[in-house]
């Protein structure tokens, strides 16, 4: 009565851990673009949402990918830590380097 009930496939460690490696990696490589762009719009707040974007694009893919199997929770969790990672770098860098 009410819901049809749906088969999902069962959780997998293997497809969560290589869900996290590959939103580490490409979030690595892409919060580092960020940071470069930041850093040049030397605008901090700015560069905190630039810093961040990377992180939050794969978040947003883990959560439409999340419960068939593992690798979409992988990407969401690697997402959150990349956007948190990226944000803090993205906001420290957004100043510009300009000692004086």
């Amino acid at each position: 009565m009410g819901e049809p009930v749906t088969q999902t496939q069962p959780f997998s460690w293997g497809s969560f851990i290589l869900g996290l490696i590959v939103a580490l990696f490409t979030g690595c490589i892409a919060a580092f673009g960020a940071g470069l762009l930041a850093m040049a719009i030397e605008i901090q707040a700015l560069g905190w949402l630039i810093g961040a974007l990377p992180g939050l694009i794969l978040a947003a893919l883990g959560y439409w990918r999340r419960g068939r199997g593992g690798f979409g929770e992988g990407l969401l969790v690697g997402g959150c830590i990349i956007t948190l990672i990226g944000g803090i770098c993205g906001g420290a860098v957004g100043g510009g380097l300009n000692f004086k």
